[in-house]
């Protein structure tokens, strides 16, 4: 408070000695030290609303709204929580969430995030890793590891205690280090050596995969949990919040006395606090620098990110950027070694929602754009671009190149928690089901709000709903999983039969057989053909990167020797994005593999059966000609891949984007759609079946939110449109994929979609 004061007095100091000198300006310098005072005030103990004051003021003040705490949104009042069953025990739920990847995401040792204060002004010396705070950015509390058994209930793991005998043939599965209680998808690394500086590292914090595909909805006071959802948190928040917390740490006084004395608390050592003052700037600095340098290239480009808010992240830039930039960075400067690297920068520009996880480990393609083939570096890849440390600059000894801290062994125990069982190992076709981590279902939802007429549903609606699904879903998402009624109805439509009548004209089958196990071919569309928006299609197609030579692979080349994959010469001097990654992370996998000793059946395991390979729809071989001279090239057309719709009603927003707030809306005629919206709120409307929207679409959102605007780059939420007249699909425009709908109609498909 002195400091606030002091501050306060020092302004008004100032403006008192200019004015004898101009006595005609005392008025309005006046009025300006009260607006100082006010807002000095403010800054100290409404910061949230002066950052809303100075976003809105705009371009001059933003270097003010840069260094104040961000409006995060207001707290939900919970009462109760709940885990829907979805076939995992309590113990896998809390093993998934809570095991680590071998990432370390945030920039700090793992006792400095537990020490550090949240960047807000206040009195009150909140922690930054308190879980009401947490929340507000979207994450779900979880209970501390030293007391999981006895303290479980409270989180909401009570209703899930089912016997599951696929857990009880893991040995493995045990109770992860979480003895701080931190939110779902956290999870600590231990220390270790830094495989690119051969230096020790503390104990470090990363994100797991859960913490974007965990999700949670929110309806009067209860919150209802599931696990493999896509998330509502705010990332990008989080990153910015962990820098302003370390900067208000070491600028506003006393608060490093309290982050020191706390990390002596947390480590029952007495730290030597001038070194531990210069670590926090150091750290503090390479943070600063970083962005810096990120802020100059997108300038040079001429272009800023892509809001993501709540609910989505641009994954595959943010991983070409981490992997392909920022680990060829100086480790102690923070200095492109090269501005050759520069050129491997992207911005945030196609940011999309969290996919749900369920049945994925199933299907021939995971991914919206069907990117990667090969389940360990699809996965492994993600925790590359979450910042796992990793050798790409310079070997030594003891230290080889693509030797990284990725926990190779944790990502395929993922994996195969979420497949479970194959479903074709015996038995007959009608008890054919997933086996893993299977998608919530509506009904054990409804069961939390017995007699609210908003969860109830209609069995008529259904039998209409179901109809509706056969004539304009089916062609895209195929039949429905665990619809025994619709098997009856049409059985040669069945999601379980291997082949489909409607496929044996492009010698397709639903599900394909590779190595022993059988996957779910999904149903890939051109992105020109079903019109949704085009920006994460263009991250596969037209992103580049530079390779130096002295990681000693070229993509293409690596591809066809290791996987056989038969890709034709590329004749751009730079290697496509995705090819490039596949073959960096193929390199990661094989160093680990050798680094730990793995037996061939371990190696055979943990590799999969699916050749690490491009998507021969998207990168197909096309004849050109140049100056009369025909030529094989590399051509490459970009798909989107439609899922089955099981669990659907607990995915929202909806398209890959998220640029679409409801279920009812979804099924609106593109111009129709919400042209704006608000995401942040885990508040569900259970009617239309989605985000609660906001009574009038020129209102503002409740401060915090996201104001999804679908004017705005990777924003668009056209596509996918059921309009007009024309009931022959072929005939049908871009983007439309049949006749409009009627209002009952609608209800009907809604109605059905619920029950998948």
């Amino acid at each position: 408070m002195s400091w606030l004061l002091d501050r306060a007095r020092s302004i008004f100091r100032r403006l008192g000695a200019w004015s004898k000198r101009r006595p005609f300006l005392v008025v309005p310098l006046v009025i300006i030290a009260v607006l100082a005072a006010i807002a000095l005030g403010m800054a100290y103990f409404v910061p949230d609303k002066l950052r809303n004051i100075a976003n809105w003021v705009g371009k001059q003040t933003n270097l003010i709204a840069q260094v104040l705490p961000a409006t995060l949104p207001s707290p939900s009042k919970v009462d109760r929580a709940y885990w829907l069953p979805q076939n995992w025990s309590a113990q896998e739920r809390y093993w998934f969430h809570h095991t680590s990847q071998g990432t370390t995401t945030f920039p700090v040792p793992y006792v400095w995030f537990l020490a550090l204060e949240r960047p807000e002004l206040s009195l009150s010396h909140r922690g930054l890793r308190d879980d009401d705070y947490l929340r507000r950015l979207g994450f779900i509390p979880s209970p501390s590891s030293k007391n999981f058994g006895s303290n479980a209930a409270q989180y909401g793991y009570h209703d899930n205690e089912q016997p599951n005998s696929a857990a009880a043939k893991r040995e493995w599965l045990s109770t992860p280090d979480n003895p701080d209680a931190l939110p779902v998808g956290f999870a600590k690394l231990k220390g270790g050596i830094d495989p690119t500086t051969g230096g020790r590292y503390e104990d470090q914090l990363g994100l797991t995969c859960a913490a974007c595909h965990t999700g949670h909805l929110e309806y009067k006071n209860v919150s209802i949990r599931f696990d493999g959802g896509p998330s509502m948190v705010n990332l990008g928040e989080l990153e910015r919040a962990v820098a302003l917390s370390i900067g208000y740490t070491l600028k506003i006084p006393g608060r490093f006395g309290r982050f020191a004395q706390k990390v002596e608390e947390l480590t029952g050592q007495t730290v030597d606090r001038d070194k531990l003052q210069k670590d926090l700037a150091n750290t503090l600095e390479r943070i600063v620098g970083q962005k810096t340098l990120e802020n100059k290239l997108l300038a040079s480009q001429g272009v800023d990110h892509v809001d993501e808010g709540f609910g989505r992240l641009d994954a595959l830039n943010r991983i070409g950027n981490q992997v392909f930039f920022t680990n060829f960075l100086d480790k102690k400067t923070g200095v492109v070694p090269d501005s050759i690297f520069e050129q491997n920068f992207a911005r945030h520009d196609a940011p999309v929602s969290f996919p749900p996880l369920w049945d994925t480990p199933f299907f021939l393609w995971a991914q919206y754009d069907a990117s990667v083939f090969n389940e360990l570096v699809r996965n492994a890849g993600e925790a590359l671009g979450v910042n796992a440390k990793i050798n790409m600059t310079s070997a030594a000894s003891g230290r080889p190149l693509f030797r990284s801290s990725v926990e190779m062994l944790n990502i395929h125990r993922f994996e195969e928690m979420l497949r479970g069982p194959d479903p074709f190992e015996g038995g007959a076709a009608s008890d054919k089901k997933f086996s893993g981590l299977v998608s919530p279902k509506w009904k054990d939802a409804e069961e939390k709000f017995p007699g609210d007429v908003a969860w109830s549903t209609n069995e008529k609606k259904i039998d209409e709903g179901r109809d509706l699904y056969r004539r304009h879903c089916f062609e895209c998402h195929r039949g429905p999983v665990n619809d025994a009624k619709f098997n009856e109805k049409w059985p040669d439509d069945s999601f379980w039969k291997p082949e489909n009548p409607d496929r044996t004209k492009k010698n397709e089958k639903n599900w394909i057989e590779i190595g022993g196990k059988h996957y779910f071919n999904v149903v890939q569309v051109p992105v020109a053909v079903i019109g949704t928006d085009r920006q994460q299609s263009r991250v596969l197609t037209e992103r580049r990167v530079h390779l130096p030579t002295s990681l000693g692979i070229k993509s293409i080349d690596h591809l066809n020797k290791v996987g056989g994959c038969g890709l034709l010469p590329d004749q751009a001097s730079e290697a496509p994005f995705v090819l490039a990654l596949m073959a960096v992370v193929d390199k990661t996998v094989a160093q680990w593999l050798e680094d730990n000793n793995s037996p061939d059946d371990l190696r055979k395991a943990m590799r999969g059966p699916r050749p690490n390979c491009q998507n021969t729809r998207v990168f197909k071989a096309a004849r050109s000609t140049n100056h009369g001279v025909e030529s094989d090239i590399l051509a490459i057309v970009p798909h989107y891949r439609a899922r089955p719709l099981n669990g659907v009603w607990a995915t929202a927003p909806y398209l890959h984007n998220g640029s679409v707030p409801t279920l009812a809306d979804m099924l609106l005629p593109q111009d129709k759609r919400p042209k704006r919206f608000c995401i942040g709120s885990r508040q569900f409307d259970p009617v239309n079946v989605g985000l609660v929207r906001k009574d009038h679409e020129g209102d503002a959102c409740a401060p915090g939110l996201t104001d999804f605007d679908v004017s705005l780059l990777g924003n668009s939420n056209r596509g996918h449109s059921f309009e007009g007249t024309e009931t022959v699909v072929r005939k049908l425009p871009a983007g439309v994929i049949g006749p409009e709908l009627s209002d009952d109609h609608r209800t009907s498909l809604v109605e059905y979609l619920k029950t998948l």
